[in-house]
């Protein structure tokens, strides 16, 4: 298992990067042009809400496992893990729904 300060620091580091493809892909929502952006707007307002679904669940992993003692560390690692996976899942596939 790794040092769980250094684990920490990777998830937010990665959580920062999420956050901001989150908002480009708001902002390329916003320049869309009005035809496509009304069609458009419904579908990718449910992506956004589902990815930030999922990014509270992994910031909530991330407190969890801050506050977990050291038995607990790895269950709670392994839940943020799963997260962690499902949160890349939704994140690709907003990818190629959004920014081609």
């Amino acid at each position: 298992m790794n040092d769980p300060k250094e684990y920490m620091a990777k998830a937010k580091a990665q959580m920062d990067v999420w956050s901001a493809e989150i908002t480009k892909m708001q902002g390329q929502m916003m320049k869309a042009g009005k035809d496509a952006q009304d069609q458009m707007l419904t579908q990718m307002e449910v992506q956004m809400e589902a990815l930030k679904a999922q990014r509270k669940q992994v910031e909530a992993r991330m407190e969890e496992m801050g506050k977990a003692n050291v038995a607990a560390t790895r269950d709670v690692q392994a839940k943020m893990e799963n997260a962690w996976v499902e949160m890349e899942k939704q994140m690709a596939d907003a990818r190629k729904k959004m920014m081609g």
